[in-house]
């Protein structure tokens, strides 16, 4: 049975390609973003799939077959457009997922992970319901955007993101930030950028993106749930990504041409910083959930040490870490550096415009700071520091060795691709600087050079005696141990506690989240009692419900007239 979802999940990997053909997509032309969309999610799909074997006992199939439904349906959302068809389809991905959780035991937190996924679905499917059948084009588009910012946990829409990780099962946070997340990102950049730079929303939108990744940064840094801290990663690195869509849309139709030019540098680089969130936020929910799971705790200093006797190799789990960091060789390496690029590029232009941004621009990069501490904060304590705890030593089923490999090898191999790429157009494309790109593809082979011969050749130096942080006593005890916090504490008091509580959680989310439950609670009757795994059963079966009538009205819209006879003909055109 196993074999067979194998098989499943392959096909469903491979059909949104056939019918991109079928559709007539021009996958290298102007529905380039929908390739990338699409490829992202194969190569992170097989990747995806094979954890999974290693990383569920029971059940795998399902979980399997989940995944087939999940890839299958999130792929054609990509064709819909603005038919009743995107609802079918977003809603059944969502739905799909309920077969994700289903390789453990319902807890209270993947209870609450399920929940909070099936409202955030809830909300866009609302407002994309709104969007297709409003008779007044300027709401529509306005609950177009709504729904596309709650989905992209746009700042403000976010609060429902940190309770989905902190719930999900390791694979099934890599699918959602590797994969789901980039489906409202490329939707936004198809329907909402044409048309959004000369409307009122940029003007709002852009201050609350560049806001965003700060805050993101400052939340990711003293989160104490490890799940929470690279959800948070996930929402600074989304609001950045959504930043650089909006600054392109600005400027796209600008009489300024270094302004026109400065658009299509944005542009390339939402694409390249796509693909680095999307390959390097993968590594880091497997790899950093492997460890989560054989410790069975998510509080980051419970879990000092715990990479030492996880029997993976520590070359192998820094990947994910030093790509966020911006080390040369990483896809990371070619985002940050393109971006620093484009921030001086932006003090060489004159005009008001230009200058209004570069304030923004300057808090976007001491978020991304901030973030990358928070990556390497969780490094240095959960996998270099001596461990707190004595756990037995663990040998990591080859499943999961050989995904983690796998995506471990997939950043260095893109970030090859992004130099070549810019090696390649850069003499024909105007908004690629020739000799910047030049440079810096050069260092980033350097970079990658010295990472394959320290990571895959082994060059180390034998430890005759071992130094530890008593100053040679020698002394080997857990309390020599260097927790995360040893990071983060000491900038609580002056900027933390701002943020973020005492226990780690974000102000503005409790504030969030404890407003809507007093909403909720003006409306509250009696409950009866239930289980949480009987909860979750029939969340899923309403959303079902919901999929089986979105089902029959299209079934009766077709048969309105000619439309099965259209729709049929251009599946066999």
């Amino acid at each position: 049975m196993v074999i067979v979802s194998y098989l499943v999940v392959a096909v469903c990997l491979i059909a949104p390609f056939f019918a991109g053909r079928i559709l007539g997509k021009n996958f290298f032309g102007p529905d380039g973003p929908i390739m990338i969309g699409l490829s992202l999610q194969f190569i992170v799909g097989l990747i995806l799939s094979i954890y999974v074997y290693g990383y569920e006992k029971q059940k795998k199939s399902a979980v399997l077959l989940g995944y087939a439904f999940f890839f299958l349906s999130t792929g054609f959302c990509f064709f819909a457009g603005k038919t009743l068809w995107l609802i079918l389809f977003w809603e059944l991905s969502t739905v799909s997922a309920f077969l994700l959780y289903q390789g453990g035991k319902w807890t209270s937190e993947s209870v609450k992970s399920f929940i909070a996924l099936l409202l955030a679905s809830g909300v866009g499917v609302f407002c994309f319901t709104f969007w297709i059948y409003s008779p007044d084009d300027d709401l529509g588009r306005f609950f177009l955007v709504l729904g596309l910012l709650v989905k992209v946990e746009f700042f403000g829409f976010h609060f429902w993101l940190p309770e989905v990780h902190a719930g999900a099962p390791a694979h099934a946070s890599a699918a959602y930030s590797g994969v789901l997340v980039n489906l409202p990102l490329i939707l936004f950049h198809q329907f909402v950028v044409p048309w959004i730079g000369n409307s009122i929303f940029i003007k709002i939108l852009i201050p609350l993106a560049g806001f965003g990744v700060l805050w993101a940064g400052l939340s990711s840094l003293f989160s104490k749930d490890v799940r929470k801290s690279i959800a948070y990663s996930t929402i600074e690195n989304t609001n950045f990504l959504m930043l650089c869509m909006l600054l392109s849309a600005l400027w796209k139709d600008s009489d300024v041409d270094s302004l026109r030019v400065l658009s299509r540098s944005f542009s390339f680089l939402f694409f390249v910083s796509l693909i680095h969130h999307s390959v390097s936020k993968t590594f880091q929910f497997l790899s950093i959930g492997y460890l989560l799971k054989l410790s069975g705790s998510s509080n980051v200093d419970h879990n000092t040490g715990i990479g030492r006797i996880s029997g993976l190799p520590s070359s192998l789990l820094c990947l994910g870490t030093i790509s966020f960091l911006a080390i040369p060789g990483t896809t990371g390496f070619i985002t940050e550096a393109t971006f620093v690029k484009l921030v001086a590029g932006v003090l060489e232009i004159p005009g008001q415009s230009a200058i209004l941004v570069l304030p923004l621009l300057i808090l976007v990069s001491s978020g991304l700071v901030l973030g990358a501490a928070g990556h390497l904060r969780i490094f240095l304590g959960m996998i270099l520091s001596r461990p707190r705890t004595n756990w037995p030593e663990n040998t990591p089923p080859k499943a999961i060795r050989y995904s983690l490999l796998l995506s471990g090898i997939l950043i260095l191999v893109v970030s090859l691709g992004m130099s070549g790429y810019t090696l390649y157009y850069a003499p024909s494309k105007e908004w690629l600087d020739e000799n910047w790109y030049r440079g810096l593809s050069s260092v980033n082979f350097i970079g990658l050079a010295v990472i394959l011969i320290v990571g895959l050749l082994g060059i180390r130096t034998k430890i005759v005696r071992r130094k530890l942080w008593d100053c040679g006593g020698e002394y080997k005890g857990s309390d020599v141990a260097i927790p995360s916090n040893g990071i983060s504490d000491p900038l609580y008091a002056s900027l933390g506690r701002y943020f973020t509580t005492e226990k780690g959680n974000s102000r503005l989310d409790e504030a969030i989240l404890n407003g809507i439950l007093k909403v909720l609670d003006m409306f509250k009757t009696q409950v009866n009692e239930a289980d949480e795994e009987s909860i979750s059963i029939n969340l899923a079966f309403s959303s079902a419900t919901v999929v089986v009538l979105l089902f029959l009205i299209i079934g009766l819209k077709l048969a309105e007239g000619d439309l099965w006879k259209l729709f049929l003909n251009t599946l066999t055109r």
